[in-house]
């Protein structure tokens, strides 16, 4: 049974709008290992201990943004802010390793906004790259 429900992030319980997403540049590594130690025995055999505590890394590009677009995007998001300082998220999104939606805690970096041009009324930005780690 498809468990897909057509979204790719939910932020809290919004639906992050795929509207303003260049789907093209949307990337997903889910659950990444982690090795807690690894070495080569002296029959040059690979010898790993991987957490079993996967982690995922989320990323995309805006197309370009009016400032009103992205001051939208960014109300979506704030539905999953867990902690403003830390720009902490609970984050749902489509995990294509195992074909489900699994929410976790994420962090965002910095975020880059370039403008594109301004108006009398507003600020045109190029596309914006967001990015999300695992905690």
């Amino acid at each position: 049974m498809n468990s897909f429900q057509g979204y790719l992030l939910k932020f809290g319980y919004i639906v992050l709008s795929h509207q303003y997403i260049q789907l093209d540049t949307y990337q997903a590594v889910p659950n990444q290992r982690t090795e807690l130690s690894a070495y080569r025995d002296n029959t040059n055999y690979l010898q790993r201990t991987t957490s079993p505590n996967h982690k995922t890394t989320l990323r995309f590009d805006t197309l370009p943004l009016t400032l009103e677009e992205k001051i939208e995007i960014q109300n979506q998001m704030r539905q999953g802010l867990i902690n403003e300082t830390e720009r902490k998220y609970s984050i749902t999104y489509w995990n294509d390793e195992t074909n489900e939606y699994i929410t976790a805690e994420f962090y965002m970096p910095d975020v880059t906004y370039t403008i594109r041009s301004i108006t009398e009324y507003s600020i045109n930005y190029e596309p914006v790259h967001y990015e999300f780690i695992q905690y």
